[in-house]
């Protein structure tokens, strides 16, 4: 008797009816797989809000400072006399500096000795500040003097070197590696003598100057008072100003602030809250539609931006008063650069202010939300 099976020669569809039954078999997987792939992109979603907040908080950082929306721009009549560096706490000018003389690192020499000649007794090197370095230079030769003083710990602040001035002899140099009166090197012991140091320091004319003399002198505005400096980096004497003397003679230097490194940064503030923003309006739009997060993070944004900084005092104390402007469909900052030059002019502390303050500024508020939340 032959073997059938059921359902073959009487018309029934076996194929689909399995093919269905395993499609209905196969349907939690189906779910499983779509409820995976959506988790998997929300995660990847949290991940670009993460990255945007990040990238946003770094720049807000980067901008919460007032160097960077109260900056000045210095211009030298002669660079070979005089350069200079402004910080925030500078303010608009125009100086007059005469430099008379500059500062320099004490140097001094020994006299001739041949190269094999010891010495006996105690070096002791010491600067003004009380650094010093003392040693028992008893056998020491010039050259084993050189590697003592170098090779210290202790070493106050002075490089030794040897000059071979032919013959077999040798001189021992001795340079303050600071400059200025107050980093001069006094070299007293019971060996001192033996070398016999004398000052090589000599004015533009090659004249021996005094240890009072390795100090900078310069004027400012013609003022008779002649102001020195152990440093040719002089800070201190215009504030917000440090001058860097070049050389002897005279300058007009020329502080003005610098509108266009102040316009980068603001437009820098508008851009990097705008990347932040597009990125939140296109994820909500997207894979993060039903969370409400990304709309809570940016109204949180729309609330600092919206919010006047208190106890700041100036001019301005919105963003809009200065040119930046919020578009009231996509949300986006735009810069009228024409208002922000004219409120740079009018009270450039204010601007400075507005996104630069350490408690209220918008710059300084943003940063702070967004190292909160990320």
């Amino acid at each position: 008797m032959p073997i059938t099976a059921g359902g073959v020669g009487s018309g029934l569809d076996v194929e689909g009816i399995v093919s269905q039954l395993m499609y209905l078999e196969r349907q939690p997987v189906r779910n499983l797989e779509s409820s995976t792939s959506e988790l998997e992109a929300k995660l990847s979603a949290f991940g670009k809000v993460k990255s945007a907040l990040s990238s946003f908080e770094s720049a807000m950082a980067d901008l919460s400072s007032l160097d960077r929306f109260k900056v000045f721009s210095s211009t030298s009549s002669d660079e070979a006399v005089l350069s200079a560096s402004a910080s925030s706490e500078a303010a608009a000018g125009i100086y007059n500096v005469t430099v008379t003389r500059m500062a320099q690192n004490h140097k001094q020499a020994s006299t001739e000795f041949d190269s094999a000649a010891t010495f006996s007794g105690t070096l002791n090197l010491a600067l003004s500040n009380g650094d010093f370095l003392e040693f028992d230079a008893t056998g020491l030769t010039l050259s084993d003097i050189r590697t003592k003083i170098n090779s210290e710990a202790d070493n106050p602040g002075v490089t030794a070197t040897i000059i071979n001035t032919g013959g077999g002899n040798q001189r021992l140099v001795l340079t303050a590696e600071e400059s200025g009166s107050e980093n001069a090197v006094t070299v007293t012991g019971t060996a001192a003598g033996s070398l016999g140091l004398t000052m090589l320091n000599t004015d533009p004319d090659g004249a021996a100057i005094i240890i009072a003399e390795l100090d900078a002198e310069f004027t400012i505005d013609d003022v008779n008072l002649p102001i020195t400096s152990s440093s040719n980096t002089v800070s201190g004497v215009i504030d917000g100003l440090t001058l860097e003397l070049e050389g002897v003679g005279s300058s007009v230097l020329n502080l003005e602030i610098d509108k266009d490194s102040i316009k980068e940064s603001v437009q820098s503030f508008v851009d990097a809250y705008n990347d932040l923003w597009n990125t939140l309006a296109t994820l909500e739009k997207g894979d993060l539609s039903a969370d409400s997060s990304v709309r809570s993070i940016k109204n949180s944004l729309r609330d600092v931006l919206t919010t006047a900084p208190t106890g700041l005092t100036g001019t301005y104390s919105a963003l809009v008063s200065i040119g930046i402007s919020s578009d009231a469909k996509t949300g986006e900052l735009s810069l009228n650069t024409s208002e922000l030059d004219d409120a740079v002019k009018a009270d450039l502390d204010s601007v400075a202010q507005l996104f630069g303050d350490q408690q209220e500024g918008f710059a300084y508020r943003l940063e702070q939300y967004a190292d909160d939340i990320n």
